[in-house]
């Protein structure tokens, strides 16, 4: 059922994700430029209101220059958009932040926590 859900938005949830883990990565990533977000709004509707307005901020805040020192992950655990990996992907996701299907869900086995971005 959220198949479809997911293969609209779950690309573009990581790809934030992707962005605001750049500086810790030993990867660099540019953010969208103007031009790639009307295509990403034309082509997504509703996407400019969930991730254009995250990126634009990023842009203003010095993101892309290292120089900056501002690092979006910690922007986002501010506003309490914890990043979680999920057990069985391996894929970090973002249940707050999250326009796809994924959902957070913590489950206790051996008394270690895992996290799971689906039903297990």
């Amino acid at each position: 059922r959220d198949a479809k859900k997911d293969a609209y938005w779950a690309h573009h949830d990581l790809a934030l994700i992707a962005y605001a883990l750049w500086p810790t990565g030993f990867f660099r990533l540019a953010l969208p430029d103007e031009d790639e977000m009307a295509w990403f709004e034309a082509n997504y509707p509703g996407w400019y209101d969930h991730y254009g307005k995250i990126y634009r901020e990023w842009k203003a805040l010095g993101c892309e220059d290292p120089r900056s020192g501002f690092i979006p992950i910690p922007w986002l655990l501010e506003r309490g958009h914890h990043v979680y990996i999920d057990r069985v992907s391996q894929v970090p996701f973002c249940p707050t932040l999250s326009k796809g299907a994924s959902s957070l869900r913590i489950h206790e086995y051996n008394g270690k926590k895992h996290s799971f971005s689906d039903d297990w």
